[in-house]
């Protein structure tokens, strides 16, 4: 069958990035480091095409309406995956499609813990939703699109018969990774997105799933179940992407990339052993880190961490169910200041019950770690999240009714002691608060000078900095290619962006 997959995306997002250049000339990180080929179409896409089906893959985020009518049209099937912030734009896709007569389906987080979104009225946008991971779901709907009397035998679907709302049983969640398809990069047009990005790189998922209980998570769509490629699985998609793209930058877009330290370390030496470098970020707790796997990280190519820390102090940590302390956090930041990896902290402000106090802590952990970047962004209550539950008496709007993101953000609920207004001045306190503190010359004295310490405390990493700097000269050589080719044209952005971590490595002695 022909099928086209979209990635939905508010039309809000995309009409104020291009209002302050996010798309075109390039305004940085914040408005445009979401621009990414969306990797969960991409994952069905390659499954389908294994099946023998024809696949288009259209990302909302960076097309026109026109290219996505044209993609429509030429389909049987229309796929749209949602977030909560991009559900109503999803279900404008399927009444689109459903107006050309189209089979619909609904995927992704929201249509996971709320499909009757996705299903209301006597003529509702989707045909069907799927919950939680469709790779064995879809194949089976496109079997049974004209039978839907065998639909209640499928899995992880909801749909409607005769005005009610049918849910047919969950199945287990894929446990061999490696049995799945490398995602279908090919139906993307992979230097478009090298244009728009500020950090030009390929995301990549190595694994599924995240053992911690945090209240703020979603535990379907982030499954407490982890599961993982092997770590050959992992690097031959790494060394794909490389002979395929000459990618400069790799993305981990795993939950928690950190977890299973022998598969981490398993993946360095593997990426070693075949003499590839390519400079590599991924998603991190501070708590999972250790010297020997850092060490390792910086020589197989890690150059960022991203840290969920979500909050310095005890109490909220605890309320989170974050399992971590403050201790370890303190301990996880200074191991990688040590080792040389620039990291970055995600915080949440807003929690129910939160205080001054809270906040003084979170300012205090934050001046102490020395990140060298933070994001703080304020609590979303999403739908089928612990925290929800704790306060959807207090709700104001339901979270997938609100465009919001990082940098737009809409009340959604009612604190129990501040105002929206006060909270974010309470987040721009902070990151005036991490400026003062871990911008300046004072800070990168210190961390320097914890370098040195570790080196006389480590002499090995005196024999991995001349290491590191000999597998550099291949990296080098290929930034150089991708400036003369003009592949980091950015419009206005200088090439490559001053923020860039690729600019970092290559004036890096």
């Amino acid at each position: 069958m022909r099928v086209t997959l979209i990635y939905a995306k508010s039309r809000l997002f995309k009409e104020k990035a291009k209002g302050i250049g996010g798309f075109d000339e390039g305004a940085g990180e914040y408005a445009r480091d979401d621009v990414f080929p969306p990797l969960g179409i991409a994952c069905l896409g390659a499954v389908l095409e294994e099946k023998g089906h024809e696949v288009r893959l259209i990302d909302d985020s960076i097309e026109e309406d026109e290219v996505i009518e044209e993609a429509i049209r030429w389909s049987e099937v229309v796929g749209v995956t949602a977030l909560t912030s991009n559900a109503r734009r999803a279900n404008d896709l399927g009444r689109m499609a459903k107006g050309m007569g189209k089979f619909t389906v609904a995927g992704g987080p929201h249509p996971t813990v709320a499909p009757e979104f996705f299903l209301e009225g006597d003529d509702p946008p989707f045909d069907l939703t799927v919950q939680s991971e469709g790779d064995l779901v879809l194949p089976e709907i496109l079997e049974n699109v004209d039978r839907p009397e065998n639909w209640p035998n499928i899995k992880n679907l909801t749909f409607k018969r005769d005005g009610e709302l049918v849910q047919t049983p969950r199945r287990g969640f894929i446990k061999d990774l490696d049995s799945l398809p490398f995602p279908a990069y090919h139906l993307y047009d992979m230097n478009r997105y090298f244009k728009y990005m500020v950090n030009p790189g390929i995301p990549i998922v190595s694994s599924r799933g995240c053992p911690y209980a945090c209240t703020f998570c979603d535990a379907e769509m982030t499954p407490r179940n982890y599961r993982a490629m092997s770590a050959e699985r992992t690097v031959e998609l790494m060394d794909k992407m490389m002979r395929d793209y000459d990618a400069p930058q790799m993305f981990f877009f795993d939950d928690l990339f950190t977890i299973n330290k022998k598969r981490v370390m398993a993946i360095c030496e593997e990426l070693i052993r075949r003499g590839i470098f390519v400079e590599w970020s991924a998603e991190s707790r501070v708590d999972t880190v250790t010297h020997e796997m850092l060490r390792l990280m910086r020589k197989a190519g890690c150059i960022k961490l991203y840290f969920g820390l979500e909050s310095g102090s005890p109490n909220q940590l605890i309320t989170m169910k974050k399992s971590v302390t403050p201790e370890g956090i303190l301990k996880g930041a200074k191991l990688t200041r040590e080792i040389g990896i620039y990291f970055k902290f995600f915080i949440i402000y807003g929690f129910p019950g939160e205080t001054d106090e809270d906040h003084a802590c979170t300012e205090e952990i934050v001046k102490r770690s020395l990140p060298h970047n933070i994001a703080v962004s304020l609590l979303c209550p999403h739908k089928g999240t612990e925290v929800y539950d704790q306060i959807k008496d207090r709700i104001i709007h339901q979270p997938e009714d609100v465009e919001y993101g990082y940098w737009h953000q809409t009340e959604m609920w009612r604190h129990d002691r501040y105002s929206f207004e006060e909270l974010q001045a309470a987040r721009d306190q902070l990151i005036d608060k991490h400026r003062e503190a871990c911008t300046g010359i004072a800070s990168k004295i210190q961390r320097k000078w914890e370098r040195l310490a570790a080196v006389a405390k480590h002499p090995q990493l005196i024999g991995d900095w001349f290491e590191i700097r000999s597998r550099k000269k291949q990296y080098r050589k290929r930034i150089d290619r991708w400036m003369k080719d003009g592949r980091f044209d950015h419009g206005n952005i200088p090439a490559p962006a001053a923020s860039s971590p690729v600019r970092e490595a290559v004036a890096a002695d």
